[in-house]
């Protein structure tokens, strides 16, 4: 798997929780946000792959996700070897 492939399934995952995911230039690296109930994830667009992994990464550590199955899938999406 790509880094590149990799990340899509993070942002994939991310948008199973009903986080709309948005990418923007700015003076931000990014991360999660909670508006109004809802939550949402910007990014720099600016970032490189790795750097965009290892945010929504420090997120999801930092989120604790409410189900086993999403705790399980994230640790074996970051556990995988890049190719």
């Amino acid at each position: 798997m790509t880094q590149e492939q990799k990340l899509q399934k993070l942002i994939a995952l991310l948008e199973s929780y009903n986080i709309p995911v948005k990418s923007d230039r700015g003076n931000f690296r990014g991360g999660l946000v909670r508006y109004r109930d809802a939550y949402y994830f910007y990014m720099n667009r600016k970032l490189d792959v790795d750097a965009k992994i290892r945010l929504i990464e420090r997120e999801f550590k930092n989120w604790p996700l409410e189900s086993e199955e999403g705790q399980r899938v994230l640790q074996q999406l970051l556990e995988q070897p890049v190719s």
